[in-house]
């Protein structure tokens, strides 16, 4: 037994409802399309003596005082191709002690994290022997914001 099956549509019906089906998927072209902005990360590199770019105070002695976030970190926080900021210390951290160690902490940096989410810590604080784990409150929060403490001793 065979059966055959007769389709319903003529051959002159068939042709144009493919092109208007084929051209309906391209048909997505028209829209507006999002420009997607490439994210970006930057480094803010401070030492000892120089801070400037990350925070400011009006006093010369730059581990007491009131700080202010300085106007390069605010400018990448306010930029939307900023995905996030490492704060990188360089230079030489050894003649810091662990009150010098809770200072910039407490003043400096604790209100950068405050301020924007998008900061985070990179790299290696090279204390004297010792100085960081006298209060390892600190230590451990430098730990839980992406530094090191004595990486290479």
């Amino acid at each position: 037994m065979r059966f055959k099956k007769v389709l319903p549509y003529k051959l002159k019906r068939l042709i144009p409802m493919l092109g208007l089906a084929g051209a309906s998927l391209f048909m997505t072209g028209c829209s507006e399309k999002e420009e997607s902005i490439p994210m970006r990360d930057v480094e803010l590199k401070f030492t000892p003596e120089d801070v400037t770019a990350i925070a400011y105070s009006e006093n010369s002695f730059f581990l007491s005082g009131n700080f202010s976030i300085g106007d390069v970190a605010k400018h990448y926080v306010n930029d939307k191709s900023v995905r996030t900021i490492y704060l990188v210390p360089e230079g030489n951290w050894y003649y810091f002690i662990y009150t010098n160690i809770q200072g910039i902490r407490k003043n400096v940096f604790e209100p950068l994290f405050e301020y924007s989410d998008k900061f985070k810590g990179k790299g290696d604080f090279n204390f004297s022997i010792g100085e960081a784990s006298m209060i390892p409150e600190d230590s451990l929060w430098y730990l839980s914001k992406g530094w090191t403490i004595n990486k290479y001793r």
